[in-house]
């Protein structure tokens, strides 16, 4: 019994054996021409496919829902220009047979039970063929290149609208076939969806206009020199542009709306409109008359009517330099063309340098570089005959040595004078035994700011033509 049970089993296992050579033989012989169990592309099963099954699976889902054969070159340009070439019409065609072949021939049909417990995962990227001479004449018939798109007879002149002129040009520049195929060629090299959109802006050769055109080009040419001018007028921290983009608007217009050219063919600007922009200038730089606050020595703030020299805008030179910097179309920065100049502006006019007479102190004071160096007391003009010395920030314009001082009943001799506002000066009084206090009230000068000798001859020595005098009450 023993025997015959051991016989039965030897057939039975003997049987299995021979039943899964045979299954194991069979499923060799299978993927001898199949990709066997574990075999992944690009994260997709292709196992018990043969080479042709598994390109077409791989190619119609390498990009979702595109079919190559579909995929459109969007070529599009200037003012909105759009046009296509299907893939179809270039035979365009994507494979992977190579890269499978390769993934094919690494596997052994023997090793089917290990690839299944191991599995492996390629990545392949498909080949793209098309047919180049197809694609070349396609391009080549683009509107962008051929005459189709072309007017029969196009318009170009010179038009103006709310910002101003403009050359208006019907001709159409062509695209460069060359540079067109090079980045079409570029685009199927990395193909990613069903529909490449080329920006072919930058390959446009630009159009020669026909001489019978020309004087409208060079009138607009014209017309662009003064839009890209920018004069920056910059002085003591006060900043202001013309744009030239303002200054087109200026230009001086016949009765079709075209812009005036004189005998020398240059632009002609609307003088009124220039006269209106230098006035402005003037009303920005100018300094002269206005009035300034002082802050005495003393203590306490007195305004002062302005007699310093002043910087006023030479509104003629101006003008002129305005235009012709504007037909240059100059980009530059500079100073306004004064026709006088003064010592700065506001408080900063009268700078560290200067004298300073309180006529309610009766003083004098003369500061260097911002250091009081000399000071005395002083008589002023008579308040009770009406000869009070003016108060005004003016400034010393002339002096002299041994000088006769001649007035309506008087004529004096000082040795020093000092003129710092028409015939008010400041000189020494040796007539005086005192100066300060009150007497300028009944007993004072006829204007003039009287100083001790020794005085007079310590400021004429140190002080300059052009130094600024703070006379206030």
């Amino acid at each position: 019994m023993l025997q015959k049970a051991v016989k039965i089993s030897g057939i039975i296992i003997g049987t299995l054996l021979a039943l899964a050579l045979m299954i194991y033989m069979y499923m060799s012989v299978y993927f001898s021409k199949r990709f066997s169990y574990g075999t992944y592309v690009n994260h997709k099963d292709i196992h018990s496919m043969n080479i042709n099954e598994a390109n077409d699976f791989l190619v119609s889902n390498h990009i979702p829902g595109v079919d190559y054969s579909n995929i459109t070159l969007l070529f599009e340009g200037a003012e909105g220009y759009s046009e296509a070439i299907k893939g179809e019409d270039i035979d365009l065609k994507a494979d992977m047979t190579m890269g499978l072949w390769k993934i094919k021939e690494a596997q052994t049909p023997f090793g089917w039970p290990v690839y299944l417990f191991y599995p492996v995962d390629h990545n392949l990227v498909p080949e793209i063929s098309y047919n180049e001479d197809k694609l070349k004449k396609a391009i080549k018939e683009l509107g962008c290149v051929s005459d189709k798109g072309d007017k029969k007879n196009p318009v170009v002149e010179l038009r103006c609208d709310e910002n101003g002129y403009y050359l208006y040009d019907e001709i159409v520049d062509k695209a460069d076939e060359n540079k067109l195929f090079d980045i079409a060629v570029k685009a199927l090299e990395n193909i990613d969806k069903g529909v490449l959109e080329l920006d072919i802006t930058e390959c446009y050769i630009p159009h020669d206009i026909p001489e019978k055109y020309m004087d409208a080009v060079r009138l607009n040419d014209k017309i662009n020199l003064v839009k890209e001018a920018k004069i920056t007028f910059f002085d003591d921290g006060i900043k202001y542009t013309l744009n030239g983009n303002l200054a087109q608007g200026w230009l001086l217009k016949d009765d079709t709306g075209a812009p005036v050219l004189d005998d020398k063919s240059n632009l002609v600007f609307d003088e009124n409109k220039i006269q209106g922009y230098t006035e402005f200038l003037s009303d920005v730089y100018n300094t002269s008359d206005g009035y300034i606050d002082w802050e005495k020595h003393s203590g306490g703030i007195v305004t002062l009517k302005n007699a310093l020299p002043a910087y006023v805008v030479d509104k003629e030179a101006e003008a002129a330099s305005i235009k012709e910097e504007l037909l240059k179309g100059s980009v530059l920065t500079r100073r306004p063309l004064y026709s006088s100049e003064g010592n700065g502006r506001g408080n900063a006019r009268v700078g560290d340098t200067y004298i300073e007479v309180d006529m309610s102190e009766q003083k004098i004071y003369y500061f260097d570089k911002g250091e009081l160096t000399l000071t005395s007391d002083v008589v002023t003009g008579n308040l009770a005959k009406g000869n009070g010395t003016p108060a005004k920030l003016c400034y010393l314009y002339f002096k002299q040595k041994n000088r006769t001082l001649r007035g309506e009943g008087y004529a004096t001799f000082v040795n020093y004078w000092m003129a710092v506002s028409g015939r008010i000066g400041i000189h020494d009084a040796t007539w005086r035994s005192k100066f300060g206090g009150n007497i300028y009230k009944t007993s004072g000068s006829h204007g003039c700011v009287n100083v001790p000798k020794d005085f007079a001859a310590k400021l004429y020595e140190v002080v300059e033509i052009g130094t600024p005098c703070v006379m206030y009450y």
